[in-house]
């Protein structure tokens, strides 16, 4: 027998997927903050040492903001950078 023909990958919910060149709005950004957590702010918006600065960062220019940022609204979990196997964990991870 063909084990690999056996071989069936875990099902996931399906999931809305959004793409956006635009900058979040800082009600989004504050959310995104909220979801990365205090120790990575600093990957959300350049520079910042917490949340008031971050948002301060942010309102003095978008420019600040890190892409790409990875977010998912319905599980409150965020990642920034490109790092492939993290956005493969959150979206395997995503139950809707």
């Amino acid at each position: 027998m063909d084990q690999a023909s056996n071989y069936t990958l875990p099902k996931r919910d399906p999931f809305d997927l959004n793409i956006t060149e635009e900058p979040p709005t800082p009600e989004q950004v504050q959310t995104i903050l909220e979801y990365v957590g205090k120790d990575n702010i600093s990957q959300i918006i350049k520079g910042a040492r917490d949340e008031k600065d971050a948002l301060r960062k942010f309102k003095e220019s978008k420019e600040n903001f890190v892409r790409p940022v990875t977010v998912d609204w319905n599980n409150g979990k965020a990642i920034a950078g490109a790092n492939d196997s993290e956005i493969l964990k959150l979206v395997n991870a995503t139950k809707l």
